[in-house]
């Protein structure tokens, strides 16, 4: 049994235990210790002088003791602590202050310089992920324009072909759902013949090459970042560099050159099923004339925007894989880390995307 007594001394609360500080003792009087804590004033002292063994029990309702004390900023001390019982409670770091230090002025200002400093790590390693690919997949000496046998046109299926059946059956709905909205509006003007127009303008300036480039990000940009990741954490990429490979020439370029020939034709196709769901709808619902219909879409579509948005396609898909190649490059850990990347990779390429959408529509309004 323990017993523990409670004294006042001025602005002194004396804390005096008595006994074993052990598990079914403790579990007794752990309402009454941390109570006379809560009830104390500005300090507490815990006399210690007539306890006889503690165990781990015992030492986590000191530690509680103390937790509690400096929450409510009352200074906390042990007195008087048997030398056996005072090796029992070195051996835990629960006795050791959880309060966080006061950050000043001075460290709020170290804080950002780091972070700055390592934002212009990763900027730097970017923009060098960026440059090395461009040149070994455009150009450069002859030993560089070497990558592996059919690499491309087998990214080139597994990033392109394998995407067309999804992207083309989102666009189709997108441009129904597009049609469907606006046709009860237009109704009421007696401008039912603009559908086209809206259908033509909304899927080959914006809606398309943006669609196409989510859905990249959501599917092969994810693939990628997490291939990669794999083969960072496996040590593959050391491999390859072990052998005399470069593991961007070798991974990244093929990746890189598919989805840069894929890529413009898969927003075509991704065009061509939104201006075929968006039809539909004239077609059925609105009672419009095939003839009609695309008698208008073709006033409403002009070459320049098309070739703008087969640029923007191919910037996008250019931000899709230089993204993901970085995030995987850079996984570190176990296997949490490919979740990491790839959750990462495809936010990022997502919201770049978004933003080189809103630069293009800037540049080329002015």
């Amino acid at each position: 049994m323990v017993d523990i007594k409670t004294e006042k001394r001025g602005t002194e609360t004396i804390l005096s235990l008595k006994g074993e500080l052990c598990r079914e003792a403790v579990e007794a009087i752990t309402d009454n210790a941390l109570h006379a804590v809560e009830k104390a004033s500005k300090k507490v002292i815990l006399d210690m002088t007539g306890v006889t063994k503690i165990d781990t029990t015992g030492s986590g309702l000191i530690s509680a003791m103390r937790r509690q004390a400096e929450d409510a900023e009352i200074a906390f001390e042990i007195s008087n602590c048997p030398p056996e019982v005072a090796k029992i409670l070195d051996r835990f770091l629960w006795l050791t202050s959880v309060k966080p230090p006061k950050r000043t002025l001075g460290d709020w200002f170290v804080g950002k310089g780091e972070w700055l400093l390592s934002l212009k790590n990763e900027i730097v390693v970017f923009l060098q992920l960026v440059a090395d690919t461009t040149i070994w997949s455009i150009g450069g000496e002859r030993r560089t324009q070497r990558v592996r046998h059919g690499a491309v046109w087998e990214e080139a299926t597994r990033i392109g072909l394998d995407a067309l059946g999804i992207i083309g059956l989102l666009t189709f709905l997108i441009g129904a759902v597009v049609a469907l909205q606006t046709a009860s509006l237009l109704k009421l003007f007696g401008a039912d013949i603009l559908v086209a127009d809206m259908i033509g303008i909304s899927m080959v300036r914006e809606l398309s090459p943006l669609m196409t480039a989510i859905i990249m990000a959501g599917r092969s940009g994810a693939s990628i970042a997490a291939e990669i990741a794999t083969m960072s954490i496996n040590e593959e990429v050391a491999g390859i560099r072990t052998m005399g490979l470069e593991p961007i020439k070798y991974i990244v370029v093929p990746k890189f050159r598919a989805i840069t020939l894929t890529i413009p034709g898969l927003t075509v196709c991704s065009i061509c099923a939104g201006i075929f769901g968006g039809f539909l709808i004239a077609i059925l619902y609105m009672g419009l004339s095939p003839s009609a219909f695309f008698f208008e879409l073709m006033k409403s579509i002009f070459v320049k925007d098309v070739l703008v948005t087969l640029l923007k396609s191919v910037v996008f898909a250019w931000l899709i894989v230089w993204i993901a190649a970085y995030e995987g490059f850079s996984a570190y850990g176990g296997s949490e880390a490919v979740g990491r990347v790839t959750t990462s990779s495809v936010v990022k390429s997502i919201f770049s995307c978004i933003v080189a959408d809103a630069l293009f529509s800037i540049i080329f309004y002015f």
